[in-house]
């Protein structure tokens, strides 16, 4: 029950987030709810104080094609734990290593294993729309099941970047994978 409010107000957040004025406004479309879950993950995620020290902007970029149609541009400039949000396009994985938070793709799915391997261990949270990306090690994949977009979140990827997500964010995901429990 908790865990349903808690959905629904992280969804009602995002929603708010996505820049739709109140009304007869048009529903959003997935890709306008997965930037406001992107921007929410941002304010739900610890990042290590060397590597996002106090008062530096928070990189937000996207690696590879654009899918999001402009929803992105409303980050751009948003407070996040006292941060501003800068999004940025990242046009290889060397220029993905100066962010704190990449969305991969789906058009960098072949590239998928080596971009992960590429950001390991370098405090920098991963977050795509690919099948299977928690489970190969990314650290949140969004989901898109019965026209909700959902998210598993792979803490043991995320303890290795040295990221810590908060307990609830933990409680909102689908699945939590890589915790001594196993899947819950």
């Amino acid at each position: 029950m908790v865990i349903r409010h808690l959905y629904r107000l992280v969804l009602l957040l995002a929603l708010g987030l996505a820049g739709s004025p109140v009304g007869a406004a048009p529903q959003p479309g997935e890709y306008q709810i997965k930037a406001a879950y992107l921007i929410n993950f941002a304010r739900y995620v610890e990042w290590p104080a060397g590597r996002l020290p106090a008062g530096t902007p928070l990189r937000l970029c996207l690696l590879g094609r654009d899918p999001f149609g402009g929803a992105l541009l409303g980050l751009d400039g948003r407070q996040v734990q006292g941060r501003e949000v800068r999004l940025r396009q990242a046009d290889s994985l060397e220029q993905a290593l100066d962010c704190h938070m990449v969305f991969v793709s789906g058009s960098e799915e072949r590239r998928m294993g080596l971009v992960l391997r590429g950001l390991a261990g370098r405090g920098v949270l991963t977050v795509s729309d690919i099948d299977g990306f928690a489970e190969a090690g990314g650290g949140i994949g969004m989901i898109t099941e019965d026209d909700r977009v959902r998210f598993d979140i792979n803490q043991a990827t995320l303890a290795r970047d040295g990221l810590r997500a908060s307990s609830q964010l933990l409680r909102l995901g689908r699945q939590v994978l890589g915790t001594e429990r196993g899947q819950r």
